[in-house]
């Protein structure tokens, strides 16, 4: 029988061992809530809770393994059902959704298939491809769904506002062909399951009798539609344990509510118990000073103050530099000094509010060869080569994916243009059947010509043999079988004819090592439940070890620690970010909270940078954020470059064109291309693919590309091979 309070302290203690029903625990920044969430899961098990019957929910895959592995180390018990909200749905929907009409293999759409999914739409209703109201449309559906509404929820309303009448069209056409295709979309895992629990009362009923307790991590994150979900699994007598800081929410973007957790009793109609967790064990006593003086000028919060029985510590530095080169050499020399001191590269991060803020840090780091890696670029599953792989096994899952074999008809190479793909597409739509069963069924029957089909045969038979092979094989052979059925169909070598394909060809073979190792540890688990789980994975579930200095956004940090961290760029209108303090009338607090969250990331050191420097973003030069004062911190202005004198800015600007290194290729520039570039346009390049310009320079434009293994690249605005998209 485990002691409790040999692990934990005097709250931590109440918060685990608690036996009201209603429990909200509210946990500080480093107070050890995964330590609190662990026991308190070991105690319930401890007396007498069977492990099936509790349901935890966790933010993130890698924080649910975590909780998992330490639940099975103190007890040796791993029948808890731990998963994030999506996985969980997942695996209902894969039980329950036949109610619905939906095939249980059903596919994840991500954004890059609606993005194809809502062109074609486009293209159907007469409208260009590259109409700029796709995104309004994709927006517009993404707003609607989470807020709870599906296409069938708001189809009656009438309006003669053309835009709304296309996004309804969008939305209508949308959900058909996501029906037709036996694909959901991300939130669709949330509604269709909420559906289920609403509509059916025996499967409602029987979920209410399988779990007694619910436990639900990082509940300040929490939107009203996975509230509700939540609330349609507590019975008459289930607990409900809620784990969170109203002071670290920082998703209200995407629909996330802080006064579901600071309201909790009004939302649930209950009595609810509050246990404050404010003893830090992460931070020295200078951090947490500057993080809970700044974060005290929030109105709408739970008062509390955090603490650490540690020493003061080094004092909080903060530098205003004169220019954005200034700031970053700053950085970059006080990391070598650390790192001379012993301090590991591993150990230290710097976080920043947007990504597009990176390009002198990266520069200099690279001048001085300081390794670092960018966090919040191309994640491993999507990456294109992933993707393909993933479209090729999607095609076994569910073959009536189209999404899946349009991506994959011609890679590798086998000659078939768009025109023979409408005309395939056009034939399978006659027959009533999925594209890829057409192939299957009917190809001999095809107008396209003989070669085209001959080529799409040999696709076809190894998926096809593949299908076969894998229906009566032990499960820890299918790595081999997917490896060897794109060996069949000359993906590797097709791989190979690419600079840079030895690496892709790693990248698919660690897919295949991961899902042994899936196999191997989920004896229960399929290459389909591994493969819908890829979908689902988090920015933070694709972080890795290795010595060098973590870059990321505030975003991505949450839930993270560094002895050592750098907070970048803090300057007025980019930390507030200006659109969201404009946008809404409690940005500025939102912001606020992810100023704290970036400090209390920091365990022995907290540096705060800025800089004086022209901000094209802003349009103006900038001064320091306000969030400098608030925390408390007194600091000076140096002369600023005098930017209005015609003569001192063009020079300046010419010495900073000097400064940066362009890594163009091919410098030829066609004088008619004349785009106008600003922050923020998508655009493709004729050899590195497509991009996003993130910063202009007096006819230069950053461009931080999709594909992870180009980055960012300095190109000229004229640039022969440049096509605005």
């Amino acid at each position: 029988m485990l002691d409790l309070r040999t692990f934990l302290n005097d709250k931590q203690y109440e918060a685990a061992t608690c036996k009201d029903q209603y429990l909200r625990i509210i946990a500080g920044a480093g107070s050890g809530k995964t330590r609190v969430l662990t026991y308190r899961i070991a105690h319930l098990i401890q007396n007498g809770v069977m492990p099936f019957s509790i349901l935890a929910i966790t933010f993130t895959n890698k924080a649910a393994h975590e909780i998992k592995e330490r639940v099975s180390a103190l007890l040796g018990e791993d029948d808890v059902t731990l998963c994030t909200i999506h996985s969980w749905c997942y695996r209902f929907l894969r039980k329950e959704i036949s109610l619905l009409g939906y095939s249980r293999n059903f596919t994840i759409v991500d954004d890059d298939d609606q993005l194809l999914i809502m062109k074609q739409i486009f293209e159907s209703l007469g409208l260009p491809k590259k109409d700029p109201r796709i995104k309004i449309v994709l927006d517009f559906i993404s707003t609607e769904k989470t807020k709870g509404n599906q296409y069938k929820d708001i189809e009656v309303k009438e309006t003669f506002d053309p835009n709304y009448k296309l996004c309804m069209e969008g939305f209508r056409l949308y959900d058909q062909r996501l029906r037709e295709q036996k694909s959901l979309d991300f939130d669709d895992l949330l509604l269709k399951a909420i559906e289920i629990l609403s509509e059916y009362s025996d499967v409602r009923d029987r979920y209410k009798k399988r779990y007694s307790h619910i436990l639900v991590d990082e509940f300040q994150d929490i939107n009203e539609v996975q509230f509700d979900l939540i609330k349609l699994l507590l019975g008459e007598k289930t607990s409900l344990t809620v784990v969170g800081d109203p002071d670290q929410t920082i998703y209200a973007w995407r629909g996330a509510k802080n006064e579901i957790m600071l309201r909790l009793d009004k939302f649930l109609n209950k009595e609810v118990t509050t246990v404050i967790l404010n003893q830090n064990y992460r931070s020295t006593n200078s951090i947490l000073k500057v993080a809970n003086t700044l974060i005290a000028n929030n109105a709408d919060r739970m008062k509390k103050d955090l603490f650490s029985t540690q020493n003061d510590g080094e004092k909080v530095e903060f530098t205003n530099a004169r220019t954005s080169k200034e700031e970053a050499s700053y950085i970059v020399n006080t990391i070598l000094d650390l790192h001379r001191k012993g301090i590991k590269y591993r150990n230290i991060a710097v976080l920043y509010r947007a990504n597009y803020l990176t390009r002198e840090l990266e520069t200099q780091l690279s001048v001085y060869n300081v390794p670092f890696k960018l966090f919040g670029g191309t994640k491993f599953f999507q990456r294109r080569e992933i993707k393909d792989v993933l479209a090729y096994i999607n095609l076994l899952i569910n073959p009536d994916s189209d999404l899946s074999l349009e991506r994959i008809i011609n890679v590798p190479k086998r000659n078939i243009g768009s025109q023979s793909l409408e005309v395939l597409k056009s034939e399978a739509l006659e027959n009533g059947q999925s594209l890829y069963l057409y192939l299957v069924e009917d190809l001999k029957n095809s107008k396209i010509s003989e070669t085209k089909k001959r080529a799409i045969k040999v696709m076809v038979d190894s998926i096809e043999s593949t299908r076969q092979e894998i229906d009566d094989i032990d499960v820890n052979a299918l790595p081999t079988h997917f490896e060897n059925m794109l060996a069949k169909l000359g993906y590797f070598d097709y791989l190979l004819e690419e600079e840079d394909g030895e690496e892709r060809k790693e990248n698919v073979l660690e897919l295949f090592g991961a899902l042994t190792r899936y196999l191997i540890d989920n004896k229960d688990g399929s290459y389909v439940d591994f493969f819908a789980n890829a979908m689902l994975q988090t920015s933070q579930d694709e972080l890795v070890d290795g010595d060098f200095v973590s870059l990321m956004t505030v975003h991505i940090a949450k839930g993270l620690e560094f002895d050592y961290v750098f907070v970048y760029s803090l300057g007025e209108g980019i930390f507030p970010n200006i659109r969201s303090v404009e946008e809404s009338k409690t940005g500025l607090e939102e912001e606020r909270r992810l100023a704290y969250v970036a400090f209390t990331r920091a365990k022995k050191k907290l540096y705060l940078t800025s800089n004086q420097d022209y901000s094209y973003v802003l349009q103006s030069p900038l001064r320091p954020s306000r969030f400098i004062k608030e925390a408390g911190i007194q600091y000076r202005l140096f002369e600023r470059p005098n930017y209005f004198s015609e003569d001192r800015e063009k020079k300046y600007f010419e010495e900073k064109r000097k400064s940066i290194k362009s890594e163009i290729r091919d410098p030829r520039i066609n004088e008619k291309n004349n785009i106008t570039w600003k922050v923020g346009d998508r655009l493709e390049h004729n050899k590195f693919g497509k991009g996003e310009v993130v910063e202009l320079l007096n006819g230069l434009i950053i461009v931080r590309f999709d594909d992870e293994t180009i980055g960012k690249k300095t190109l000229i605005g004229t640039y022969f091979g440049l096509t605005k998209i």
